[in-house]
């Protein structure tokens, strides 16, 4: 199931919220990490390098997204700078990340080439709300009743479209089950 909403600015913290508890992306296998970040999230080399700090896959930091590569049903977590200690050690590439080295991801085998990889993205704090509104409007995948859920709250702030209601756009998506690719449009 495909669909595009138009959304009033007011529900844009709600997405954003979303964001945070994750979403779908799926791109080409055999990328790396910094390609993935390219090709299917649309930040470009001065946003990967200035403003995504932090770096988790499958809940673990790391530095090589120049060498690791993303693969089906990983598990991506984006962030800014965090604040203190433990922010500074999680973040990318800075001198005390000796102190996560246990912990830290490793550097891997490029996937199948020609493939098609999903992998469940998180994008949070000031990172969020800078490029959200992007990624939404790209477009993400989604469970429907996440989406159902998140729409019924804001249904207020759904511009109709094609003559469907909020109403009926939410009855769509929980008679349909399964995952939607959604494109969300802010004005």
């Amino acid at each position: 199931m495909k669909l595009s909403l138009r959304m009033r600015s007011g529900a844009r913290l709600a997405f954003n919220t979303l964001l945070q508890r994750g979403f779908y992306l799926t791109g080409p296998a055999g990328l790396t990490v910094r390609e993935f970040l390219r090709r299917v999230v649309g930040y470009d080399d001065e946003c990967i390098d200035g403003e995504v700090r932090t770096i988790f896959l499958n809940s673990s930091p790391m530095d090589g997204i120049d060498e690791t590569h993303v693969k089906e049903g990983d598990r991506l977590a984006l962030g800014s700078a965090m604040p203190g200690l433990v922010g500074i050690c999680m973040g990318r590439d800075n001198p005390y990340k000796s102190f996560r080295s246990d912990i830290a991801c490793d550097k891997d085998d490029v996937g199948k080439s020609g493939e098609r990889v999903s992998v469940f993205v998180k994008i949070f704090s000031v990172l969020a709300v800078d490029t959200g509104a992007d990624i939404l409007a790209s477009g993400i995948e989604v469970d429907c009743g996440v989406l159902a859920d998140l729409l019924e709250k804001e249904a207020e702030n759904y511009v109709a479209d094609a003559g469907r209601d909020a109403a009926e756009v939410i009855a769509d998506l929980r008679s349909s089950g399964g995952r939607v690719e959604v494109a969300v449009v802010f004005s």
